[in-house]
C-alpha cells in the first residue's frame, strides 16, 4: 500500500498525529515520553500544538496510508537558519507536571536531554525532535519518508542536522546518514535517599534512560570526505 506525506498545514489536523504519537511511543515504553504526555494525551496534544505555533522554525510532518487515509507516523523537523544559541536559552522545565517527584525527575531528565546541545549545536542546524511510526506500520518506509524531509532541506540549506536517538532508533538514524558523536545517560538524583515515591518513579520510567546524540553533516563536509 503506497504511503503519502504530509507537511502539517492546519491545527485540526494534528490530533490523529498525536493519537499515533501516543501509541508509538508505548509500544516500546519509553519514559522521558511519559513525562511529555502530562496528565491526558488530550493536554499533551494541545501543548505540542502551542509549541509548534509559537515556534517560526517548527515542521509537522506525518504520513498517511494512500490506500486507508490513516495517519501511521510523525516527526517534528526544528529548521534553525541561525544559530539559536547566540543568546542564553531557557532551561526546559516540566512545568505541566504536579509538583512532587514526577516534576522533579522530568526536570532532571529534560536538563540531562539538552545539557549538550550548546557545545554541538551552536550554529545554524536542523533538529529532529521527535520521529515516531505507529507500532502496526513499522517496517513499512515511513520513517525513511519522514526522515529525507529533513535530510534534504539539510542539503537544500547547507546544514548540518541532529537528533537524540533512542537504542532502538540508532540502526534507522544511520540509514539516513547519521552517526554518533555523543552518549546519552539521563537519570534523577535527590538529597532524600529514603524517598520511596521519587524512587518509584525513577524506576517506572526506566532510568537511567540511555541514548545517543547523533549527527548527518552537511553536504560539503560529506563531498569533502569522499
Amino acid at each position: 500500500m503506497p504511503l503519502k506525506l504530509h507537511e502539517l498545514t492546519k491545527d485540526e489536523e494534528f490530533k490523529a498525529v498525536c493519537d499515533v504519537e501516543h501509541e508509538a511511543y508505548s509500544h516500546p515504553f519509553n519514559g522521558v515520553w511519559e513525562i511529555t504526555t502530562g496528565s491526558s494525551p488530550e493536554d499533551c496534544c494541545a501543548r505540542q500544538l502551542a509549541w509548534h505555533n509559537a515556534d517560526p522554525n517548527s515542521h509537522w510532518l506525518y504520513v498517511t496510508d494512500d490506500e486507508t487515509g490513516q495517519v501511521i507516523g510523525g516527526a517534528q523537523w526544528i529548521v534553525h537558519r541561525t544559530n539559536p544559541y547566540v543568546v542564553e536559552q531557557p532551561v526546559k522545565t516540566a512545568y505541566w507536571l504536579p509538583e512532587g517527584p514526577m516534576r522533579e525527575i522530568g526536570n532532571q531528565l529534560y536538563s540531562g536531554l539538552s545539557a549538550h546541545r550548546p557545545k554541538y549545536m551552536s550554529k545554524p542546524h536542523l533538529l529532529l525532535s521527535y520521529c515516531f511510526v505507529h507500532s502496526a506500520h513499522r517496517n513499512r518506509g515511513t520513517a525513511r519518508l519522514l526522515l529525507k524531509w529533513g535530510t534534504d532541506k539539510a542539503d537544500e540549506l547547507g546544514l548540518e542536522a541532529f537528533v537524540e536517538s533512542t537504542d532502538m532508533a540508532r540502526a534507522v538514524y544511520e540509514k539516513s546518514g547519521f552517526y554518533v558523536i555523543d552518549e546519552l545517560s539521563m537519570d534523577a538524583t535527590t538529597a532524600d535517599e529514603d524517598d520511596e515515591d521519587f524512587g518509584k518513579v525513577r524506576k517506572w520510567l526506566g532510568c537511567p534512560i540511555h541514548g545517543w546524540v547523533m549527527k548527518r553533516d552537511a553536504p560539503e563536509t560529506r563531498q569533502k570526505v569522499n
